[in-house]
């Protein structure tokens, strides 16, 4: 898979597996235990400590990480050869069902950005895009499960003049009249150049200037059942970067079954760009509640003694 700013993060988390301590061969680095310690509890408290480091610096922690539930890529296999115009006709990536086009839609469609078409992608050589041509269009994506908490991140840029809604939104179920149906959060700009949000309380304009053209990461924390969120933005590359932004999803006991883009800027090279849809499990701190009770128990050892 092609790298880029939010792929190195993807394929750390894909990567990242707990590494076992190695046998060090140098005595000064080896976890040893001193058969002569005397008592039975100096034994146990020796071994306590050895476990206490082997946790904290030799990463035999089974530490928690986020797993991936969902995730897509222009870039990948799936869409061979790029650029594929027509990619909402394939099933690319892994934890979604098929590209389904809304209802409300007319007069735009799809296309693939990238490298021999307007060198305009947020990831990669390429990325999807869809252009609003006469009048708008949207597209969404269902999983093949909906979750109920978890956390979603999506690559943004709207090359737009503005008008009318721009939006990436999460959805409960995956209902096809219209872009907003179902709607627990949608993010981008609307009317204007400045990044904006809807939630349960309304619509929330972003201090962040002029935000066409750039390239944008967001990441949202959702427990759909609880009906709360936490998100995040930030500019890829550097520069404006707002939260955690922390409310109320527009309703609350469901669970999410897919996202969409909207592009609603009516005329010619009037594009929304993104890539990376990504839903993955929150990770627990497991490790440091491992590494705690060892503790616990170290320190109980020690006074007792």
């Amino acid at each position: 898979m092609v790298s880029g700013p939010r792929k190195g993060r993807l394929e750390m988390r894909r990567n990242h597996q707990p590494q076992g301590m190695g046998s060090a061969s140098d005595g000064s680095k080896s976890l040893s235990i001193n058969a002569d310690c005397g008592s039975r509890l100096q034994r146990r408290t020796k071994v306590c400590a050895a476990i206490a480091v082997a946790l904290l610096f030799g990463g035999l922690a089974p530490t928690s990480h986020a797993s991936i539930i969902a995730t897509d890529d222009a870039n990948t296999g799936g869409y061979a050869p790029q650029p594929d115009h027509g990619w909402a006709g394939f099933n690319g990536g892994t934890g979604y069902n098929l590209w389904t086009p809304l209802a409300d839609t007319g007069g735009g469609g799809t296309y693939m950005e990238g490298v021999g078409v307007n060198n305009r992608q947020v990831d990669g050589n390429y990325s999807f895009s869809l252009y609003s041509g006469s009048g708008s269009y949207d597209i969404s994506r269902p999983l093949t499960s909906s979750v109920t908490t978890g956390e979603f991140d999506i690559l943004t840029r709207f090359d737009i003049a503005g008008a009318g809604p721009n939006l990436v939104n999460l959805r409960a179920g995956n209902n096809l009249a219209g872009f907003g149906s179902g709607e627990l959060l949608s993010f981008g700009i609307v009317n204007g150049n400045e990044l904006s949000y809807t939630d349960g309380s309304g619509f929330h304009l972003l201090s962040s200037g002029e935000a066409r053209g750039d390239v944008w990461s967001w990441d949202v924390v959702f427990n759909a059942g609880a009906g709360t969120y936490t998100l995040n933005v930030s500019q890829v590359g550097g520069g404006y970067s707002s939260g955690p932004i922390t409310g109320s999803l527009e309703s609350s006991g469901t669970s999410v079954g897919s996202f969409a883009v909207i592009n609603s800027s009516t005329g010619n090279n009037q594009n929304v760009i993104f890539d990376d849809p990504t839903f993955s499990t929150v990770p627990e701190p497991a490790a440091l509640s491992l590494i705690g009770g060892v503790m616990t128990m170290l320190s109980f050892r020690r006074r007792k003694a």
